[in-house]
């Protein structure tokens, strides 16, 4: 029996990580979520998921009457969004600096 490189390289993974004294868990993670999973990820709003949608900056397919959004493209937003973030307050903190705020 062969089994897949992606689950012998998880495996191994997690067995290094019991061997180096930490926590391992496995978590089964959907290629596709609904548009209430995509907003938990990214801490917004349903309707923010919706509209991110209609400006196609998340890709999506229609299941019946429902979209489903790849789980990759959301997580690959999700990290977007912290870039984002955290240059703003890089510059925030620069700002402060050459303003002397820290003295």
């Amino acid at each position: 029996m062969r089994f897949p490189k992606a689950a012998v390289d998880g495996l191994i993974e997690m067995l290094q990580a019991v061997a180096d004294g930490d926590t391992a868990t496995v978590v089964r993670t959907p290629r596709e979520l609904t548009t209430q999973q995509a907003a938990t990820v990214l801490n917004v709003s349903r309707p923010t998921v919706l509209r991110l949608i209609d400006e196609g900056r998340l890709p999506f397919r229609m299941v019946g009457t429902h979209r489903r959004v790849p789980a990759s493209a959301v997580l690959a937003l999700r990290e977007e969004m912290i870039a984002k973030r955290r240059r703003a307050l890089d510059e925030m903190v620069a700002d402060a600096e050459s303003l002397g705020l820290y003295d």
